[in-house]
């Protein structure tokens, strides 16, 4: 399954703090693999795309960034797909009398 994480500065102000995120995230090697990754212009975030089917792997991802960064991380499905389930909970609403 694929989600998207997204994430934004929570406690990195300083110069001090934005240098231990820096280094912290030279030194880190993600446990999966991650793709798409993108920072937003306003400095104040980013995303990136994972895949995987063991909810461990994002648990895995987010722990080390805590300290200095909020998290929401959001499964997403190919927008066909996303058509389909949408057509069948339209279906499913007209069957409600």
């Amino acid at each position: 399954m694929r989600f998207l994480i997204q994430w934004e500065w929570t406690d990195a102000t300083s110069d001090e703090e934005q240098a231990k995120t820096l280094a912290t995230f030279a030194a880190w090697t993600p446990p999966i693999e991650l793709s798409e990754w993108s920072g937003f212009g306003d400095s104040n975030g980013g995303f990136a795309i994972a895949e995987t089917d063991n909810p461990d792997d994002l648990a895995r991802v987010t722990a080390p960034w805590t300290p200095w960064l909020r998290f929401s991380i959001r499964a997403i499905h190919p927008i066909d797909q996303t058509a389909a389930i949408m057509q069948e909970a339209i279906e499913f609403r007209r069957t409600v009398k």
